[in-house]
């Protein structure tokens, strides 16, 4: 980027900042505007295609189990449910089946900064075959033959200072 670009881009990052600050922008791109200023390579597409991912690889691990591959993923508190839930199915003798059919929408809905912490939040609906069965392989939850639609709300974080890129997943919810 040569210096006039950087002198227009700074001055845009100005003016938006300044319509995040008096109200002009809806909250959504108020908080992108916020994130922006505090990591210039933030690019909101580019965060919902790596979201798309990183749900994809988290709904695959938590049904395989797969405590090492969600930790870096995950924060304390979610990880901790996570692996609570893990734990609990395998306790229980019972083994989850999921079949991530496809993400049909991921739509980012939420964004904020909080001190120097980023927080994106992502509206997920995807089509899934989630099967639960217990030691004798006997269906206890779920059909194999239906597929579900589910909408999952991820919270994402990640401190805008540090150099490591990687967003964490820090809440799940469902919608009301």
């Amino acid at each position: 980027m040569n210096q006039d670009e950087l002198l227009e881009q700074t001055e845009a990052d100005q003016v938006a900042a300044e319509k995040a600050s008096s109200g002009e922008q809806d909250p959504l791109s108020a908080g992108i505007t916020q994130i922006r200023l505090a990591d210039r390579d933030f690019d909101p597409d580019q965060f919902v295609a790596g979201a798309r991912g990183a749900f994809e690889m988290i709904i695959a691990a938590f049904a395989e189990g797969d405590t090492k591959t969600l930790r870096p993923l995950l924060a304390n508190d979610v990880y901790s449910d996570f692996s609570g839930a893990i734990k609990e199915r395998e306790a229980n003798k019972e083994t989850l089946e999921t079949t991530l059919i496809g993400i049909t929408s991921a739509e980012l809905i939420e964004a904020e900064m909080q001190q120097k912490t980023a927080f994106v939040t992502v509206t997920f609906v995807s089509e899934q075959v989630n099967v639960t069965r217990d030691a004798e392989g006997l269906i206890v939850d779920g059909n194999p033959n239906e597929v579900s639609t589910i909408t999952d709300i991820w919270t994402f974080a990640r401190n805008t200072r540090s150099r490591d890129p990687n967003w964490a997943l820090v809440a799940t919810r469902s919608p009301n």
